[in-house]
């Protein structure tokens, strides 16, 4: 098998914390040359934040950078000075794609907004990630403001839709607005590669949190376009039995969908009888009737296990699984087949367990490296991709610019 189906395109992120880090990572593991620009001294601020991890020697390092920048080249640039803006425009001009997710305005008070970057480099792809958008044809009431996940989850409408009925709305447990817009965002280089390919021409492509959790969102959207109802937190009012239930060590998820599964699911109950009532014989139906169904399905399973639950279920041909916690992922042998779980060097703990790749392909195998410390990289980039001497690099470094 071979590795890289992006070996050879080069990308420059201008990038901190998750989104645009998760899209580049993405780009990466396919073989993508990753040049990760950040700050001398300090970097990325998500080198900070915890989890922190210790060596053997006491040295700390950031788990939750780790989490996001593997397999990246770390190129430390001071981009506010003029001499640091030169280096960022000569690396522009030998990249493929720009990331970039700093705050909105950053890049053209700096001087290096798309008019800059076009000219600099017109088949350049720009994947400009923020909260909630960029391009002046698209400039709403909002464009100005900060969002992190837990703004985007909730504008976007996938925190109403969490919880229990009568609870507040829930955070979803992911960052959902950071990771999902980071594969938007992964999606949105390859459309801008195709298009280079075609036609030899680069394209400013916006990416917004928050229209990526409204498009995440979708079905709850379309409900109320559709028929004016807003869906909210609880059982789901369209299809019924859906969701997890209590079992004798856990929960177990299913979904009911079709008819013909709602009778296989009372079968596997010992429960035929449910399957021939009238008032039980459509989704919406028996969503107004979970008060009386949900003590049947949960009493049936009460003196089961989840294995025993699911084992029954899929024996019927019925979707479902049980509710796994981080421990239970860990020890999954489907996902140690799927290769799910991956060591990667690392420079501070020896070696880390990352989450790997979800994309597998016949003739492809995705590259995982070790994740880069700060600047590891600078003096090589320089010298080998722009071709600076060693006396300019030394100068450059001299004056804090790298």
């Amino acid at each position: 098998m071979s590795s890289g189906i992006l070996k050879g395109i080069k990308v420059l992120g201008i990038e901190q914390q998750v989104a645009a880090p998760y899209c580049t990572m993405m780009l990466a593991d396919q073989g993508a040359e990753v040049i990760k620009v950040e700050r001398p001294g300090t970097g990325d601020s998500a080198r900070e934040m915890a989890p922190m991890l210790k060596g053997q020697d006491g040295t700390a390092t950031s788990g939750y950078f780790k989490r996001f920048n593997r397999s990246k080249k770390s190129v430390t640039i001071d981009m506010q000075s003029a001499e640091g803006k030169n280096v960022l425009k000569d690396l522009i001009a030998k990249c493929d794609i720009i990331v970039e997710n700093y705050r909105p305005g950053m890049m053209e008070k700096m001087g290096l907004g798309y008019d800059v970057i076009k000219e600099i480099n017109p088949g350049a792809i720009y994947v400009a990630i923020s909260g909630f958008g960029r391009l002046p044809r698209y400039k709403g009431p909002f464009s100005s403001r900060l969002a992190y996940d837990i703004v985007a989850q909730a504008m976007g409408g996938l925190m109403h839709l969490a919880g229990q009925k009568d609870g507040p709305p829930t955070w979803l447990g992911v960052a959902i607005g950071d990771v999902g817009t980071g594969i938007y965002a992964a999606y949105a280089c390859l459309l801008g590669l195709i298009k280079k390919q075609a036609t030899g021409r680069g394209e400013y492509i916006d990416v917004s949190m928050y229209d990526c959790m409204t498009a995440l969102a979708e079905r709850a959207h379309s409900v109320y376009s559709f028929t004016g109802r807003v869906l909210s937190r609880g059982p789901d009012p369209l299809i019924a039995p859906w969701g997890p239930f209590k079992c004798k060590d856990g929960y177990v998820a299913l979904i009911v969908p079709t008819e013909a599964m709602w009778a296989r699911f009372c079968k596997a109950m010992g429960r035929d009888d449910l399957s021939s009532r009238s008032d039980l014989a459509s989704g919406p139906d028996r969503a107004l009737r979970m008060d009386e169904l949900m003590p049947i399905i949960t009493g049936w399973m009460a003196d089961k296990t989840k294995n025993e639950v699911c084992d029954l279920l899929m024996a019927e041909g019925l979707p479902c699984g049980p509710v796994q916690t981080s421990e239970d992922i860990f020890k999954c042998p489907h996902l140690k087949t799927r290769e799910m779980l991956v060591k990667i060097p690392d420079t501070v703990m020896g070696e880390v367990t990352v989450i790997g790749s979800p994309l597998k392909m016949s003739e492809t195998v995705s590259r995982y490296a070790t994740v880069p410390e700060l600047g590891e990289h600078t003096k090589n980039v320089l010298k080998e991709l722009l071709g600076y001497s060693e006396d300019t690099i030394a100068k450059l470094a001299e004056q804090k610019v790298i």
